[in-house]
């Protein structure tokens, strides 16, 4: 009787023991939860892991209805690792109302500038972000980086990545920045190198697997590189790179009969690809099948009559053909443009030293519309009034070359820039 009321008794307070452990625990969680979930959004944070901080910063805010000055900070940072730049600008003006410091308000704004490249607003505090990085290098590397190599800084430009892959060198991106940047300076040698750097730590990157597979096939590199192409194509059937960069593999090793079939099969469901009509018909041209080249051939330089290169190859092929008369005139072209292409090889020298020489600008920018393509003499002066947003000249030219690309809003734009500031 004694033994069972002691079982019961001792049951009975360990349930009441037990019962108020869990109510402290659940007190104690519920207390220290947002401490809890801000904690974990940042460690996260500087693991890079964002979706997970994400995650961790909506459950800080199960118990209570809105966001603290911490919490509104860590929106603040996601949202602009993330991209989601609309986002960081509601959330910059709600963080002052929640009492976050000026002085991170104002590094999360040059940031999001830096981000966005929009240079000339934050430009002064280049050196303050690049001294305090935090677990921003990757960010702030990668903008200085665009920055540098849109102001032709190029030693400035290798120089952040070369420190951005020392702080970071398990993150292929300035590897595969860096290889860029050496495929930019024709550096073929260095363009493989970074690649191939990128490739180890990234293998199952099809970017970087096309990237390193093309500097393989420039270097001739084609027994390393066709199994790559081979790889990207299995994944990605109709993806032209791969399939123009299989082609000049297999022209290399002297199997270009079968790189014109690999082209021809391309164009069947591109037919109207510059690239793949220019490659193809110089292959046939080169095995002697010069009727068959000027078809394509012809078709790619209606497609971009200023293309020296195209009309060189057109006039050689319709001579082949007999068709002399209709040669003449693309020869004269592509003689007329040598000495052009040769200068502007020569400003481009120029502009290394002087990248914000706008005449320097001015003028490469001409050459490539009249010797190369009108498309990317648009990138030339757009680049430049990144520059110099206000410089009239390069609007002009603006106006003239969008219609090209049957941008009509593009010429709207340029158009109306012009009239509201033109003298």
């Amino acid at each position: 009787m004694s033994d069972s009321w002691f079982h019961r008794f001792f049951e009975s307070r360990w349930r009441v023991l037990t019962l108020f452990g869990a109510i402290s625990v659940t007190a104690m969680t519920v207390f220290f939860w947002v401490d809890l979930c801000v904690w974990r959004a940042e460690v996260n944070l500087q693991q890079r892991n964002h979706a997970a901080a994400a995650i961790w910063v909506n459950r800080s805010l199960w118990f209570r209805s809105e966001a603290d000055a911490t919490t509104c900070l860590l929106q603040i940072r996601i949202a602009r690792r993330q991209g989601e730049f609309r986002d960081v600008e509601s959330k910059l003006h709600e963080a002052v109302k929640r009492g976050v410091p000026r002085a991170r308000i104002q590094r999360e704004r040059w940031l999001a500038m830096a981000q966005t490249n929009q240079f000339g607003a934050m430009q002064e505090h280049w050196n303050e972000l690049l001294r305090d990085a935090r677990d921003d290098e990757p960010e702030i590397a990668r903008a200085h980086y665009t920055w540098a190599i849109l102001n032709h800084h190029l030693e400035i430009a290798r120089k952040t990545l070369e420190l951005w892959h020392q702080d970071y060198p398990l993150d292929p991106e300035p590897l595969v920045l860096t290889g860029r940047y050496y495929q930019s300076q024709s550096d073929r040698e260095s363009t493989e190198k970074a690649y191939r750097e990128a490739f180890a730590l990234a293998p199952e990157s099809d970017e970087i697997r096309l990237a390193f597979a093309n500097a393989l096939q420039m270097r001739l590199k084609t027994n390393e590189a066709i199994p790559l192409f081979q790889q990207h194509l299995r994944k990605h059937p109709n993806q032209l790179d791969a399939i123009q960069g299989l082609g000049q593999c297999l022209a290399t090793k002297g199997e270009v009969r079968e790189a014109i079939l690999l082209l021809q099969d391309a164009l069947k469901t591109h037919p109207d690809d510059f690239t793949l009509q220019k490659n193809c018909g110089e292959m046939q041209l080169s095995i002697g099948d010069a009727v068959a080249a000027a078809v394509v051939l012809e078709k790619a330089w209606k497609t971009i009559p200023e293309h020296a290169n195209i009309a060189n190859s057109l006039a050689r092929a319709w001579k082949a053909c007999g068709r002399t008369a209709d040669a003449e005139p693309l020869f004269a072209f592509v003689t007329e443009s040598i000495p052009k292409l040769a200068e502007m090889s020569d400003l481009e020298t120029e502009l290394r030293s002087q990248p914000n020489n706008l005449e320097l600008r001015m003028k490469i920018a001409s050459i490539v519309a009249k010797y190369i393509s009108k498309k990317d003499a648009i990138l030339w002066y757009e680049n430049l009034l990144k520059i110099a947003p206000n410089y009239l000249p390069a609007h002009r030219e603006l106006v003239i070359l969008y219609p090209s690309v049957n941008d009509e809003k593009k010429v709207a734009f340029h158009s109306a820039f012009l009239r509201q500031n033109s003298p």
